[in-house]
This record gives structure tokens, C-alpha cells and sequence, in this order.
């Protein structure tokens, strides 16, 4: 039965997929309590087994995935990453089965049960409980500077970022991502308090070109102070000290330097400094930038609207004295109109039931692999031989996939059999998904050294050069060998 739509062949890939769903649960139960034998209980396994499979994931990826001792187990980087990596794609799947198979909208999907998020801004205790309160999520949090937060959500370690920049940020990502404004963020420069400007209600930026400035750098590494005194049509100042939030914020509370605040900023407190308002009232904007595969848009506008809230509480708590400009009362009136307008937007888009299957519906590696194979050859009968089962074997594991979705995959008919046109659209949509996982270079080490059992680094190192030239390190015997020649020839 001939179809009008293609579908890639990426069975290769799938034949080096390494892991599977029951393998990231293990490696997600080690990332959350680091005891092997808990671990292992959590992912229905015993010890051992649990021990063994460690192995062959180390094995099938040529990492190291797991730092384990007698009773302890956590994740090393390159674990944590194939987890991170494993979870989108999985995620994936689930979405194109409400899509392709069952038809249901793009937004068919169930939120993470933790989101790993990087933020160039320190969030509060009290918005990581207040997520786990109202939007019943766990925010696994990381910070960093905004340049390297976009970095991570590119190279896919964390499902979401939020950061600020002058620009759109979505750019800035070499990947697919949504944007979601958390707040128009305008700034204001602290002064010391014996400043001889520190007097006025407003300042100048004119008036600032001599000071000694502090500044961070955005995520296009553009100097935050030289762009907005370039914005405002002024030479930036000479006397710029570029550097990182936090150091930012100990070179004010000392006085060392002036510079740039703003209601999403951490704020600066000390009975020596003063923030005082700008003529050329510059801003930035803070976002939030999500991997539409992983967090669902509802959640993602619950969140963007919670972290907007927490920076205009914040604001009024802490900064109420700028309120005595009526521009800011301004400002702030026109912030919680606009989230209030976001929430409701929020309130409405969220699902009434959960859009995805529980665990015992879900698209398995091995229910990928029957699928192409009838879709790469044609036919149950193909199909069956390139598997090494029988035709029957084959037929009866499909149906009971079918039952287990209960959804159709096959068209059966007198002139044979041949996959929906919603499973081929499904299978289209898994190509993408593993192309993009096999870029990561995650879904299998062709020709990489497996680590031995126990979770031992290999015999044979490799050492990756820059632009990912790998270089095979010498054996033991082979470097003593080596030595002994050199030896020899002295």
C-alpha cells in the first residue's frame, strides 16, 4: 500500500540508542539519592543488577556514566548529560505520539516532574517553593553568568534559562527554543551616598562618563554599561571593570565603583549606597527560555508569571523608596496589569487532565525498532526476517503495542500490510529526534573504549582534541614499553 510520505531510515541510530526508559530511571534514581542499593529498589532492580546495568550503559556509550564506590553511586558529567539528553528525547517521543498517532494538539504534553534551570540571576528559596506550591514542578536550579546560561540550554543540560539581554534572546540559541517576557527591566545606577550627584532625584548618564564603573557581561558578551550609555547616543565611560554578578555586587557595597540596578537584579543593600533614577531611562528585558519538547507552553507561562511576580515583590519590598518618581509608579502599575494579564492567558491555556499516557503505554526502543523495521522493508514479512522472528512473532507484538496505545498502527488488507499514515507521520518526526540526539554525540560511541566492569575508567584512554579529533592514549604495557626504548636509545 503506497504512501505518500517519507520516512528516513534511521535504524542505525536506533540500533546504537544506548539506553533506554527503565535505564534513565536507574540513572535518575542515582542523580537524587547517591545510594546504590536505593537506587536500585527505586528502579525495581536488586543491587547487582542494577550493577550490571550500569556496566553496559557504560559499555553501549563508551563513558563513564556513574561514579560508584561499595554503597555509594552518583552521576559524573557525562552521566548527568546522557540523562539530560535521554529525558528530551523520550519527551519527545511522547509528544509526537499525542500528535502523529492520537492527533491531539502540539501542546499535548505532560509537565517534567523536575525542570533543570539555569539562571543568571540568584532565584529565591521562596519561588522554588512556591513552584513546587502552585505549579506542583521541582526546579532543579543552577546559576551561572547569562552568556554561559544560554549555553546550556543550547548544548542541552538543562530544559530552561532565565536570563536577560538587550536583544532577542531566542538568537542567541543555535536550537529550537520559546521565549516567554518575564519583565520590562529598567535600570537605575547606585551611587555611594557621599557621591556628589547622590543628592538629585534623577542623574545623567553624561554626568557618570568619568566614573569608575562596574559592569557585567550579557549573553552576546556585550558590556551591559557601554551598551546603554551607545543606546542613549553617548561615548561609553574608559573606566569599566568587567566582571561577574557577584563581584559586581561587593565592588558596590564597597564603593569601589558605581553601576546599573534594576527590579530583576539581585538587590544591593548598605546604608552607604543610594540608587537614584536615569534621565535616559535605559532597560533590558528578563525571559524565559524553555526547550518546547520538554515544558509544556502552559507551564512555561505559569512560570514566566511567577518569576514576574517574585522580581515586582521583590521590587516593592526593597526598593520602594524609587516609587517617589512618578515614572516608576508608572512603570510598576503598567508591570502588574500586564501580569495579571499573563496569568489569566496562563490560567486558560493550562489542561484541564493530563494529555500524556502513564509509563505502561509509553514508546519504548524496542517498539521503535518494529515500527521501522516495517517501514524501512516494506512489509511484515521483510520486516520479520531482518529481526530474526517469525512473521506471527512479529504481527502478535505490534497488536499488542496497538492494545497497549490503543491506537491503529497497521492498515492490514488482502494486498498486505503497511503502517498508518499517522505512524509514518510519527516515524518522520522520530528521524528529526534522532538526528538531533546522534549531533549530541550521546546516542552511542562507534569505535569508543568501553569502560570495565565496576565502572573503571578503560585501559585505553582517548584524549579529545579541539574540533573533536579523538587520539588513542597508550596501554600501560605500551607506555612502559615506550620508556624502556627511550631508555634504551640514552
Amino acid at each position: 500500500m503506497p504512501s505518500a510520505i517519507h520516512v528516513p531510515s534511521v535504524s542505525d541510530r536506533l540500533t546504537r540508542l544506548p539506553f533506554s526508559r527503565p535505564d534513565l530511571r536507574l540513572l535518575d534514581a542515582i542523580g537524587q539519592c547517591g545510594d546504590l542499593a536505593e537506587a536500585a529498589r527505586r528502579a525495581g532492580l536488586r543491587t547487582a543488577a542494577a550493577q550490571r546495568r550500569l556496566d553496559r550503559l557504560d559499555q553501549a556509550t563508551g563513558l563513564r556514566l556513574t561514579l560508584r564506590c561499595a554503597r555509594t553511586a552518583r552521576l559524573s558529567p557525562d552521566g548527568a548529560q546522557v540523562l539530560n539528553a535521554g529525558r528530551r528525547f523520550f519527551r519527545q517521543v511522547d509528544q509526537a505520539v499525542q500528535t502523529e498517532i492520537y492527533g491531539r494538539g502540539t501542546e499535548a504534553l505532560n509537565a517534567p516532574r523536575i525542570l533543570e534551570i539555569a539562571t543568571a540571576e540568584p532565584l529565591m528559596e521562596d519561588l522554588v517553593e512556591d513552584a513546587a506550591d502552585t505549579l506542583g514542578i521541582l526546579l532543579s536550579v543552577s546559576h551561572d553568568t547569562p552568556r554561559q546560561v544560554l549555553r546550556q540550554l543550547a548544548g542541552y543540560r538543562v530544559d530552561a534559562a532565565h536570563t536577560w539581554g538587550l536583544d532577542n534572546l531566542s538568537h542567541a540559541v543555535d536550537r529550537t527554543v520559546r521565549t516567554y517576557d518575564v519583565l520590562d527591566d529598567p535600570l537605575w545606577v547606585t551611587l555611594p551616598l557621599g557621591h556628589p550627584l547622590a543628592g538629585r532625584d534623577t542623574v545623567s548618564l553624561a554626568d557618570l562618563r568619568e566614573e569608575n564603573w562596574v559592569s557585567e557581561a550579557g549573553p552576546q558578551a556585550e558590556v551591559l554599561v557601554s551598551r546603554v550609555y551607545r543606546t542613549a547616543g553617548i561615548t561609553p565611560p574608559e573606566r569599566i571593570q568587567v566582571t561577574g554578578a557577584s563581584v559586581a555586587r561587593g565592588m558596590l557595597r564597597r564603593g569601589d565603583a558605581i553601576g546599573l540596578g534594576s527590579p530583576a537584579c539581585p538587590a544591593v543593600f548598605a546604608p552607604s549606597l543610594v540608587r537614584r533614577s536615569l534621565v535616559e531611562r535605559p532597560r533590558r528585558t528578563a525571559r524565559l527560555l524553555v526547550d518546547p519538547a520538554v515544558v509544556p507552553g502552559a507551564l512555561s507561562q505559569q512560570l514566566a508569571a511567577l518569576l514576574t511576580a517574585r522580581c515586582l515583590s521583590r521590587f516593592t519590598e526593597h526598593h520602594g523608596d524609587m516609587l517617589r518618581d512618578p515614572w516608576w509608579a508608572d512603570w510598576l502599575r503598567g508591570q502588574r496589569v500586564a501580569l495579571e494579564r499573563r496569568t489569566d492567558a496562563a490560567a486558560r491555556s493550562a489542561p484541564a487532565t493530563p494529555a500524556l499516557p502513564d509509563e505502561s503505554v509509553q514508546i519504548d526502543v524496542e517498539d521503535l525498532h518494529l515500527l521501522h523495521a516495517v517501514a524501512d522493508h516494506g512489509s511484515i514479512n521483510r520486516a520479520a526476517a531482518v529481526l530474526s522472528i517469525s512473521q506471527s512473532a512479529l504481527t502478535r507484538r505490534i497488536h499488542r503495542l496497538e492494545l497497549r496505545l490503543g491506537a491503529r498502527l497497521l492498515l492490514r488488507s488482502s494486498r498486505g500490510t503497511d503502517l498508518t499514515a499517522p505512524t509514518r507521520q510519527f516515524l518522520a518526526r522520530l528521524a528529526v529526534f534522532e538526528a538531533e540526539l546522534d549531533m549530541t554525540g550521546l546516542a552511542g560511541a562507534k569505535g569508543a573504549p568501553a569502560p570495565e566492569p565496576g565502572g573503571n575508567t578503560p585501559r585505553r584512554a582517548h584524549r579529545v582534541l579541539r574540533g573533536g579529533t579523538v587520539r588513542p592514549g597508550r596501554t600501560a604495557p605500551e607506555r612502559t614499553a615506550a620508556r624502556a626504548a627511550v631508555a634504551g636509545r640514552s
